[in-house]
């Protein structure tokens, strides 16, 4: 699926460039450390990245919920849309002096550079409840951002997503499919029932960060293998959408 950088405003002088930043919940991230180990956030960071985060005795919350929102905020920087965030092609590491180092990969790498971006730099504070990070592109003086192709280029190779542990599955695709719509409801109490053909992404029932929970949840109720790299915003889009894709007899035959 090729990416698509946004048409920008005119620049405002030189050292212009648009800013990215999030704000991740420790509350949150604790939860999910809870439910499904260091096993969910493999998906999310590499071995490196988990082990700058790791104390002597444990894996810190604070210095988790700081790379992910780094990752988010580097990518807002790419302005790009139709795509999920790559979370292991945006690598923060910390430097010897202590502060965080972004280093882009594969898809992240081609994004910044259709968007005329050299490099990302981020910075991250957190507290008792938050973690937040700024992120700044640097700019090329000399790129000019390339023209989107007509087809979308080859898929670079990635390393394989690491292994989750899934459930059988259940007995009926019509219950598997129940589940993955109570699951969003649950988390979206001011909702009574979700349409078909509502737009899961455009309306914010899924973010970036429980898209990957929802994958793990996609996973267990399909009985599917799924790779984040690969995996489609269309086919996740709407509830017809992942009834088509993972829920029908032509997905079960797959």
């Amino acid at each position: 699926m090729p990416t698509r950088p946004v048409a920008a405003p005119p620049a405002g002088g030189l050292g212009w460039a648009n800013l990215g930043m999030d704000i991740v919940s420790v509350t949150r991230v604790r939860r999910l450390l809870a439910l499904y180990g260091e096993d969910f956030f493999q998906r999310m960071l590499t071995p490196g990245e988990l082990a700058d985060c790791r104390t002597s005795a444990r894996l810190d919350v604070l210095s988790l919920c700081g790379r992910i929102a780094a990752k988010e905020a580097a990518f807002k920087t790419l302005r790009v849309r139709a795509v999920f965030l790559p979370w292991r092609d945006i690598i923060v590491r910390r430097s010897e002096g202590g502060w965080p180092l972004v280093e882009l990969h594969r898809s992240a790498a081609e994004m910044a550079t259709r968007s005329g971006i050299a490099g990302i730099t981020v910075t991250i504070s957190h507290d008792v409840d938050y973690a937040v990070a700024v992120a700044a592109p640097v700019l090329d003086p000399l790129a000019v951002p390339e023209p989107l192709p007509e087809t979308a280029p080859a898929a670079p190779a990635l390393p394989p997503t690491p292994p989750v542990h899934s459930t059988p599955r259940r007995n009926t695709m019509s219950e598997g499919l129940q589940l993955v719509k109570n699951w969003l409801l649950a988390r979206h109490e001011e909702l009574d029932d979700i349409a078909g053909d509502l737009d899961l992404i455009e309306n914010r029932l899924i973010d970036s960060l429980s898209f990957v929970e929802f994958v793990f949840l996609l996973e267990q109720h399909s009985g599917r293998p799924i790779q984040l790299e690969t995996l489609e915003v269309d086919e996740i889009r709407t509830l017809d959408a992942i009834r088509t894709h993972f829920f029908s007899a032509k997905a079960v035959q797959a």
